[in-house]
């Protein structure tokens, strides 16, 4: 029995249907839409120069390791509300750009943000991020947990907890990895994160009792120690400039009595061979063809006396050897 046209094409939609039921759709990935971050230092500074507020702070440097140029956008995960004090990109410098936030999600906002410049596949983008929020009030004990929401996954972690100035009773959950001390007084604890991926939240329970309301660091305390910085930055690229210009001054000089030896040398030398032509010229005029002259007119005088020649023909040969 012929199968017909509309059988056939029935059977075929029907083993496309069985298909589909039967072997499962392979899940097709969106493309990547972030660089990796190849290390971060995370830090969170409880009341550091303004208080109750905790500053938090990203330093890091991303890796494009997307395979192609980026020039997609960059996020941050932050608290709801919180105050941005910089967005930034560090390649040359603090150059911050334009961002946005998205508040569309109901426990965190969003930072978005794109480079100044496309990032070539394999090179490296330092950045840093700032932002205050305020996550406790002035009563004792202040607690809070910071929660750390990575939207890019991460190759090396490390997130430091500094203790404010004063305080007591400092306990973190989970326990720091270990403590140490920095040059302006103040006690940081540290933990180190390896592989981490853009859905491991982490998430620091802070807790500690302080008296004073005052923040660790004034204000313009951390903005002299800013100028301090700037100073001796541009103190030590005027040093640089001076230490150039007096290096070509020198190389100058050097040059410039190179060249006019060189060209004494050269005109002593050209002095000497004019010298020695004038010499060669009046010795040849003055010695040999003066001697050969006389020879010369002598034979002459003989020929004119054995009659082999006559007057006229004589002071014809004369007056050429003259000549």
């Amino acid at each position: 029995m012929a199968i017909t046209r509309t059988k056939r094409l029935f059977l075929f939609v029907l083993l496309i249907a069985l298909t589909t039921m039967i072997f499962p759709q392979v899940p097709v990935f969106a493309e990547s839409q972030s660089m990796t971050m190849d290390n971060l230092y995370y830090s969170i500074w409880p009341e550091y120069d303004r208080s109750p507020d905790v500053l938090v702070i990203y330093s890091g440097v991303f890796v494009n390791d997307t395979g192609k140029a980026f020039e997609g956008e960059l996020q941050y995960n932050i608290p709801k509300g919180a105050d941005i004090n910089m967005v930034c990109e560090t390649e040359q410098g603090m150059l911050c750009q334009k961002y946005e936030v998205k508040t569309d999600y109901p426990d965190y906002d969003v930072i978005v943000w794109k480079p100044s410049h496309a990032i070539e596949a394999g090179a490296k983008f330092p950045i840093m991020m700032e932002y205050y929020y305020t996550p406790f009030g002035a009563a004792n004990p202040k607690q809070f947990t910071q929660v750390f929401r990575p939207a890019f996954p991460i190759n090396n972690l490390t997130v430091e907890i500094k203790a404010p100035k004063e305080s007591s009773g400092f306990s973190l959950s989970p326990e720091a990895e270990k403590t140490a001390g920095d040059d302006d007084g103040f006690t940081n604890y540290l933990y180190s994160f390896q592989n981490v991926t853009s859905d491991d939240v982490k998430e620091f329970e802070v807790s500690y009792t302080r008296e004073s309301n005052e923040p660790s660091v004034k204000a313009e305390e951390v903005q002299q120690s800013t100028d301090n910085s700037q100073d001796q930055n541009q103190s030590s690229v005027n040093s640089t400039i001076i230490i150039l210009l007096i290096v070509f001054i020198i190389l100058l000089a050097v040059f410039l009595f190179i060249a006019v030896n060189n060209n004494n040398n050269k005109k002593s030398q050209q002095k000497g061979k004019k010298n020695n032509k004038k010499g060669n010229k009046t010795k040849a005029k003055g010695g040999v063809n003066k001697k050969e002259a006389a020879e010369e007119k002598r034979k002459l005088r003989k020929m004119l006396i054995d009659g082999k020649i006559g007057e006229d023909t004589y002071k014809q040969l004369l007056d050429e050897i003259d000549e």
